[in-house]
């Protein structure tokens, strides 16, 4: 009961922004803005959406072989596009990182280990993220003179540096949950051991990290760009810091587990943050609604690699039968 009361809230914020945003929008404008869109910019929005999604299953790729778990680069980008696919109709990223879990357990037998590299992928790409937004900040808010620009990036930033330390420390994070008496439970403390021992072993693993985070800083370039595109496609030419300082902030926003699939939240963020440097309200709008159907249709190739992981699944179960059968 609580589960399903948990997703009507989230539905109800998301019905309640998209109504608030686009009580006075003109529909039909907007789908003639959206009719024009120049097609040229779709096949490097799509490269570079699949770009991504390499870069990250080769992120996740350094955090598992760091703790001796070995998976291909192949297996964990179906994993990745499968838990894309997820993502449609669980809240936020929780439900594709949830998958994403459980894939890559089935396949390795470890639980703990696998939670481990997709908390540590997640955190990466958010301390990316943050400091991409401040240092881009920085430059929006000297060119307008207005450094309240930089109050939630600042803040963003000094959060997720606590929580960087937290973990490389381990000791504050034990203190938590000791407060919390989480750790009374030994079948919890069992899997937080093993997380912990997971986490040292990325810090002891040499290069991994400056790795991972270059390919984190390379990830969240190419999202800046494609949204870049996206606002180009619509005939957009603000210049591109602006989407540097924005994007950053309105992924963070979209990855809270407010909403369904950050509707609402996220077009709540490119209207308040693009109507500042001069983004028309059609303009911003029809960004928010080009971005969440080009993320659908993605998501839906992502259920191809679903379909085809359930598929190598089934015939890797029946393969030793027919074997056994044979001799």
């Amino acid at each position: 009961m609580r589960r399903y009361l948990l997703i009507a809230v989230k539905l109800a914020v998301s019905i309640s922004l998209i109504a608030f945003l686009y009580r006075k929008t003109p529909l039909e404008e907007i789908g003639r803005l959206l009719a024009q869109i120049e097609v040229r910019y779709l096949l490097p929005i799509i490269l570079l959406l699949f770009l991504n999604t390499v870069i990250s299953a080769r992120k996740w790729q350094f955090f598992l072989k760091a703790d001796n778990l070995h998976l291909s680069l192949w297996d964990l980008t179906v994993s990745y596009m499968s838990g894309t696919f997820c993502n449609l109709f669980l809240p936020s990223n929780i439900g594709g990182d949830s998958y994403r879990i459980y894939d890559i357990a089935r396949q390795s037998r470890q639980t703990a280990r696998s939670a481990a590299s997709v908390i540590a992928d997640r955190l990466s790409g958010f301390v990316a993220l943050v400091i991409l937004s401040f240092v881009s900040s920085l430059a929006v808010a000297a060119a307008f003179g207005s450094w309240q620009l930089l109050v939630v990036p600042t803040l963003l930033l000094v959060l997720f540096i606590l929580i960087m330390v937290a973990l490389v420390k381990q000791e504050p994070v034990r203190k938590i949950l000791d407060v919390m008496r989480i750790t009374r439970i030994s079948a919890i403390q069992r899997v937080l051991e093993k997380l912990f021992a997971s986490f040292t072993s990325y810090q002891q693993e040499q290069g991994v990290i400056v790795r991972v985070m270059l390919l984190s800083f390379l990830f969240q370039f190419s999202v800046i760009t494609v949204v870049y595109l996206m606002a180009r496609a619509l005939g957009v030419t603000l210049p591109f810091y602006y989407f540097s300082a924005f994007v950053p902030i309105i992924t963070l926003m979209e990855a809270l587990p407010i909403s369904i699939y950050g509707i609402g939240v996220r077009d709540y963020g490119y209207v308040y943050f693009f109507s500042q440097v001069g983004m028309g309200d059609l303009q911003t709008r029809s960004l928010a609604l080009f971005f969440m159907a080009t993320a659908v249709c993605y998501s839906l190739i992502g259920g191809l690699f679903f379909l085809y992981n359930l598929w190598s699944r089934k015939r890797r179960i029946e393969l030793p039968r027919d074997q056994n059968g044979a001799v």
